[in-house]
């Protein structure tokens, strides 16, 4: 579905080609064609800045793009940070979140978490264990907090997690 290379432009067939972007029948000399449908060329453009794709394109789900905004729309956010995550980075990952290396640190004390850490994912929030235990310290006291009772793995709020190196 994706790639790069957008389009070849090829002579019109006797029969008039519609346009996937307009509908309208192509009755131009040339036609551009990608992953088997038919363009005019000015409708060949980016469905995120309209821009025309004279050289390259990435589609998908029906739509085609240019590659900045394809990697900005699809690419892998960080959760830390919410900026994009190259493939060839390193990264943590936590329950479903993933994060770079440098944005894996605690939510409280901003320690970077490290192989051998133990660690909570809390309400969607990292916790080292010293700061998860002295928050759960509070909570016990707490009313607000009273009926949460022993944190265990199946708890909806809270997972713990270990990290090790693959």
């Amino acid at each position: 579905d994706v790639g790069p290379g957008c389009g070849s432009e090829e002579p019109s067939s006797p029969s008039p080609a519609r346009c996937a972007g307009c509908h309208r029948s192509i009755s131009e000399r040339f036609l551009m064609r990608v992953d088997g449908a038919s363009w005019h060329e000015q409708c060949l453009q980016c469905a995120v800045c309209r821009r025309p794709l004279n050289n390259t394109c990435y589609f998908k789900d029906t739509k085609l793009y240019c590659k900045v905004d394809y990697q900005q729309v699809f690419s892998t956010k960080c959760r830390g940070c919410r900026e994009k995550i190259a493939p060839t980075e390193f990264v943590m990952r936590a329950l479903d979140g993933v994060y770079h290396l440098g944005c894996f640190r605690c939510g409280v004390c901003q320690r970077r978490l490290c192989k051998g850490d133990q660690f909570v994912v809390r309400q969607g929030r990292l916790l080292c264990k010293h700061d998860y235990e002295k928050e759960r310290k509070l909570d016990t006291i707490s009313p607000d907090y009273s009926d949460l009772g022993t944190v265990t793995s199946c708890d909806p709020w809270c997972r713990y997690g270990y990290i090790e190196w693959i």
